[in-house]
């Protein structure tokens, strides 16, 4: 008895005292400091860091990028220059959460990443319709976007987007549901924050094949400030609780009956979201251009940006030589 006791202390005391060193290791995110590029601007829920990119010879068309669950805009480097020289104006941001945004205490919910980008686009009073581009989760916001508001919307672009999957989601459901019990949620995502996004401090690039690849130093860098402040773990896990990204083809096959021109590039080999999911996209979404990237990983964008801009750039000269 007296050695069952000392072992439930001692236990008690390693979970409270690795909590502790972990919390207090994080630091505050009004902390957060805007690097030498880009903006915040000031929203309702606190500063979204974004960026513009001007043409030379503009076009006058803009294009919102739009990026996924945890790894902040650093992802569209590689794919910028393809659409600029294209003739588009860009606007490339951080979720709130990541990269250099703010850390909102709210519910991150598939509405609140749409009142965001609304918000961003008033913000930055842009009155005229845009191109959308959005990345894995990216992909759902857009799309739900896009359905809500399709009188602000030129055309719709996937990469890779969540939400088409095929697999089975009951086991994933069921680590969520987990992560969220009282005191759990806490933990985990403070002293292992890797279960929530596969991670480590960073995230390694799958291939080096890519000239304008995202480096490997500059993603590192910018993947570790993100995870210094509270609040990154707190708004993934706020996301996976709140934010169906395993299901949302009702989203998909609403866009599909919308006069919207559409696109979507997928990695051949993305071990994150099956291609698989392509199938039910075509039957969602029958008039879809689509783009299949052999051997292509969950990190096309920037690791393959050169495959991934090229076909945005022509994708989006053609919608607009449609209409």
């Amino acid at each position: 008895m007296e050695y069952t006791f000392y072992f439930i202390v001692i236990l008690i005391s390693f979970f409270l005292l690795s909590y502790l060193y972990f919390f207090f290791k994080l630091e505050d995110s009004q902390r957060i400091k805007k690097p030498s590029v880009g903006e915040f601007a000031p929203l309702k829920n606190g500063n979204i860091y974004f960026q513009k990119f001007e043409p030379q010879n503009s076009n006058g068309e803009i294009v919102f990028l739009v990026h996924g669950f945890s790894t902040p805009s650093i992802v569209w480097k590689g794919v910028i220059p393809f659409l600029t020289k294209s003739g588009f104006n860009v606007i490339a941001y951080d979720h709130y959460g990541r990269g250099y945004s703010a850390r909102p205490k709210v519910n991150y919910t598939k509405d609140f990443y749409i009142s965001t980008l609304i918000e961003l686009k008033t913000f930055l009073n842009i009155d005229q319709k845009v191109h959308l581009v959005g990345y894995s989760m990216g992909g759902p916001i857009v799309g739900y976007f896009a359905n809500e508001f399709s009188e602000m919307v030129s055309s719709v672009n996937f990469i890779a987007p969540a939400g088409c999957m095929n697999q089975d989601s009951s086991n994933l459901s069921l680590f969520i549901k987990i992560l969220s019990l009282p005191g759990i949620s806490h933990y985990i995502s403070t002293v292992f924050p890797s279960l929530m996004y596969g991670g480590n401090s960073s995230i390694k690039l799958s291939t080096e094949e890519d000239i304008n690849k995202l480096s490997q130093t500059e993603l590192n860098k910018v993947y570790e400030y993100q995870m210094k402040f509270e609040g990154f773990t707190r708004s993934l896990l706020s996301t996976a609780k709140n934010f169906n990204l395993f299901n949302t083809r009702n989203m998909y096959k609403e866009l599909g009956k919308k006069n919207i021109k559409t696109s979507v590039i997928w990695g051949s080999s993305d071990e994150i979201v099956s291609i698989e999911g392509l199938d039910s996209m075509k039957e969602d979404i029958p008039d879809i251009n689509i783009e299949i990237v052999n051997n292509g990983k969950h990190d096309i964008t920037y690791a393959l940006p050169t495959r991934v801009g090229e076909f945005l750039a022509l994708q989006l000269r053609s919608f607009l030589q449609d209409e």
